[in-house]
């Protein structure tokens, strides 16, 4: 997580109630001054819980990758729930029997893609404290924004075994074997589109352009500008009545979305030749091969 405290209780209680029985939370700042430091240790200690980790530097874009790396390799052999803080994965079954269908299968782990949460009329409203209203009621419209506005890659691996190698963003694994989308797909409802984006991305594209962070794919910067250019479009609103977005009033309640897994399916599908091309590739070169 980085310097956005607000969801962090919203997020240490979902997955909580999901069954999650240890937490591995790394926390990112620019500097040690930065104030939010300590709100969010307190947010963690009013769970019981502390930061495994505090990773001070530039938010680099391979950073996030090995980080969760780095901690997944601590215990190989065990299930990883691996999210952002804006993630919140919904499964149509409990995480336990999630478990146990991949292990029975011989699954190493499980995806899913972005179901984008706004508010009801689309404006980027503050999150309100946990205790005061749910996530889900502040953000009751659920859709497909990220895919369809950003052209944004919105895949996303969900669960996994830490011994599984994941790409940058969780979007991909390059090792093992994923559980069939008509087996298994995760809802990764996505609660990015609050109050503080518009200064996020603002940053994200400032330093990302100007080399402050290490830039691996101009996509990144090409996103969070297609985004802002919106905004500045459309009033500072999200227009929930496009179309393109597909938003539906949608719970928590995996069965409430229109059309899913379908949707996620057609999203996966535009991508599955090639992440395999892809991963037969990586493989090559770490045998030595040329290709």
């Amino acid at each position: 997580m980085g310097g956005d405290v607000s969801l962090l209780p919203h997020t240490l209680a979902h997955y909580s109630a999901l069954g999650v029985e240890t937490f591995h939370i790394v926390r990112h700042a620019a500097d040690r001054q930065d104030p939010a430091l300590g709100r969010s240790a307190s947010v963690m200690a009013d769970f019981g819980l502390e930061f495994d980790s505090v990773h001070i530097g530039p938010w680099d874009e391979d950073l996030n990758a090995k980080l969760i790396r780095g901690l997944m390799l601590r215990h190989p052999d065990d299930w990883w729930v691996v999210a952002d803080l804006d993630e919140f994965h919904v499964y149509d079954r409990a995480l336990a029997d999630v478990v146990e269908l991949c292990e029975k299968n011989g699954y190493d782990y499980v995806t899913g893609a972005f179901l984008d949460r706004v508010s009801e009329d689309g404006r980027l409203t503050a999150v309100e404290p946990v205790e005061r209203r749910s996530l889900w009621d502040q953000y009751p419209m659920a859709g497909l924004l990220t895919h369809s506005l950003l052209k944004g890659r919105t895949t996303k691996v969900t669960i996994a075994r830490g011994c599984v190698e994941l790409d940058y963003g969780q979007h991909r694994a390059w090792t093992g074997q994923a559980a069939p989308i008509e087996d298994l797909c995760a809802q990764v409802h996505h609660f990015k589109w609050t109050a503080s984006v518009r200064d996020r991305l603002e940053e994200r594209a400032e330093a990302y352009s100007s080399g402050k962070w290490k830039l691996l794919h101009n996509s990144v910067v090409g996103e969070s500008e297609a985004f802002l250019q919106y905004l500045g479009d459309h009033d500072g609103r999200i227009d929930v009545r496009d179309s393109r977005f597909a938003f539906f009033a949608c719970a928590a309640d995996y069965s409430k979305y229109p059309d899913w897994p379908d949707a996620a399916e057609r999203i996966w599908s535009a991508y599955r030749s090639g992440d395999a091309a892809a991963r037969d590739r990586r493989a090559a070169r770490k045998r030595g091969e040329v290709v």
